[in-house]
């Protein structure tokens, strides 16, 4: 998940921890009136306070997350004791309970148990099919097999594959996303989906058909994105760029802050925040390596002259 936001994050590593954890203790049905008093302290400390709750509140109301975070009910999230430390702990606890739920809710995970095959995030999995054929499973990622019969198939389910096919003329190889269908008979080529499907050849050739009926042919070193109404014109791709992927790196060429962020974020473990919107637009070039994404933000943050602020292990703010 990548978060954007149009305005600084006022004292994100306090306020906004102290506002979930008074949240999360309020649901305790434990509580009682001295509690509520002390919330009400709290709230008129400073106007900071309400506006940082009220977000809290926003986001327990969506009906996605309530939904999400009903397996978290039995979690125990007992009173901030009054040592400060203690205080810091439950809340980092709470907030790390909430932002859990929240990554559940936003992910598509009631269509990843129907796949054969699924990759964690920051995980890749190579995976030699029934014919011979192989893929390579990128992060994040879920498909479904099909050898039923004569066909060969792989639904997409989310995420990215990159295939190397087995030729076989009498049998053709399909792969199937929401948006169409790449059919091949032999070649090496990727697939990755999310608003569109994408698909880049690195050899051979594919053929990519939108639901509608409209498809296009591409040959070696080609890129298009199938819609469910069209495929879009052909474009010619840096293949080394386009697969670097496979060799656990990613190159950026002179793209946005915010498009490197949202890449990097499928291989990341949490949430990563860009605070201003002119921070977003910063440009970046680089090949990196996807050993540690954490050092990866942290570098990234230096060449856009930012910094970090981790406001649990499952979000990091990048502001200037």
């Amino acid at each position: 998940m990548t978060l954007r936001f149009d305005q600084e994050i006022p004292a994100l590593g306090n306020v906004q921890d102290q506002a979930i954890a008074w949240f999360a203790h309020l649901k305790d049905n434990k509580t009682g009136a001295a509690d509520q008093a002390e919330f009400a302290c709290w709230l008129a400390a400073d106007p900071t306070h309400q506006t940082a709750y009220d977000k809290v509140v926003q986001l327990w109301q969506s009906p996605a997350f309530n939904a999400a975070l009903s397996q978290y009910a039995s979690i125990p999230l007992r009173p901030p004791a009054q040592h400060k430390s203690t205080i810091r702990r439950w809340a980092t606890a709470a907030c790390i309970t909430l932002i859990c739920g929240w990554f559940l809710a936003s992910t598509d995970w009631l269509q990843r148990w129907q796949a054969d095959i699924i990759t964690a995030t920051g995980e890749q999995r190579r995976v030699t099919l029934a014919d011979g054929s192989a893929l390579v499973l990128n992060t994040d990622s879920a498909v479904k097999l099909d050898y039923a019969g004569p066909q060969r198939g792989v639904t997409l389910l989310s995420g990215e594959a990159y295939f190397e096919v087995q030729a076989d003329k009498d049998r053709p190889f399909i792969v199937t996303t929401e948006h169409g269908t790449v059919r091949v008979v032999g070649t090496r080529f990727s697939v990755k989906t999310g608003k569109t499907t994408q698909v880049n050849v690195e050899s051979g050739l594919v053929i990519c058909s939108a639901e509608q009926g409209q498809n296009r042919q591409l040959s070696v070193g080609q890129h298009t994105e199938i819609k469910p109404q069209s495929v879009e014109e052909i474009s010619n791709i840096d293949t080394g760029k386009a697969f670097a992927w496979l060799k656990g790196r990613l190159i950026f060429q002179d793209q946005t802050l915010a498009d490197v962020i949202t890449e990097l974020d499928r291989y990341h473990p949490g949430a990563i925040a860009i605070a201003d919107a002119k921070l977003a637009q910063t440009r970046i070039t680089g090949n990196y390596k996807l050993e540690d994404t954490a050092a990866l933000i942290r570098t990234l943050a230096d060449i856009a002259g930012a910094k970090t602020v981790n406001i649990s292990p499952y979000l990091t703010v990048l502001k200037r």
